[in-house]
């Protein structure tokens, strides 16, 4: 099925996860989003995409599946799933991995070695020193490639905003002057990867979240339609401080079945 939204076909939804569809990563799912998320299901492709990097992927699929949020494990994508597959394409599974201890099983494929060409940025590093992130500014001065899951600057944690990967990702381009390479929303590899996965152009997706900056207005940027929804980080006036703008913005992910005529 396709819709129109605004001036744009829509064939595919991608819905991001916290603040979007659950209260907190590993939090309940937000009033309606169970029932829109099977509305958008039974009419469209759908892939859950987040930017979290501190839970596994099978944990956080298990924790979806309960809600009745997601059904296919294979429709959740984070950051790390687009790390495993490119990353070894291009010989650079093997590095400085920074990665929150529960969260290392979704890097089995990576090889910890302190000479290796990748540094992969996979934690927003709260619990860690500057001194612990000597190593890796070492090796990119040494001429290797910098890898950020993503770039986001916070996130909600429970009632406190706290800043997210972007900080330390930033902390190492203005140290060793060497550029990230970002693997989760808004790269252009992710979302590329679920139209070719769709057989659609990525015009035709739909992004669905709660951060202006890069849920929606990247998005929109790279050619998708962009919605915002005010629930979970969303600040007031939000969607008036990004440019390009959103293409919506809702209330909560429950509006978004009707406005795509399918409630």
């Amino acid at each position: 099925m396709a819709a129109a939204v605004v001036d744009r076909p829509v064939s595919v939804v991608c819905l991001d996860i916290d603040g979007t569809l659950t209260d907190g990563v590993r939090g309940p799912a937000l009033p309606g989003a169970a029932a829109a998320t099977r509305l958008l299901r039974a009419a469209f492709p759908v892939r859950l995409v987040t930017n979290t990097t501190s839970v596994p992927h099978g944990t956080l699929a298990r924790h979806l599946q309960g809600l009745g949020l997601l059904e296919d494990p294979a429709s959740l994508l984070t950051p790390a799933t687009v790390a495993a597959r490119v990353l070894p394409e291009r010989g650079h599974d093997s590095g400085i991995l920074i990665v929150e201890p529960g969260a290392r099983e979704d890097y089995a494929w990576f090889r910890e070695d302190p000479d290796g060409p990748a540094v992969v940025l996979a934690t927003e590093a709260h619990d860690l020193r500057v001194a612990d992130l000597q190593p890796a500014f070492r090796r990119l001065l040494e001429g290797a490639t910098l890898y950020a899951l993503q770039r986001n600057r916070y996130f909600r944690k429970g009632d406190a905003l706290v800043t997210d990967l972007g900080p330390l990702a930033a902390f190492f381009t203005y140290a060793s002057g060497v550029e990230a390479e970002t693997l989760g929303k808004p790269s252009a590899l992710l979302f590329d990867s679920i139209a070719a996965e769709c057989g659609v152009p990525r015009g035709e997706i739909l992004m669905v979240g709660d951060d202006a900056e890069f849920d929606v207005a990247a998005s929109v940027a790279l050619g998708m339609a962009g919605a915002l929804v005010r629930t979970g980080k969303y600040r007031a006036g939000d969607e008036a401080r990004v440019s390009p703008p959103p293409t919506l913005v809702l209330e909560s992910v429950a509006a978004l079945p009707a406005l795509l005529g399918i409630a």
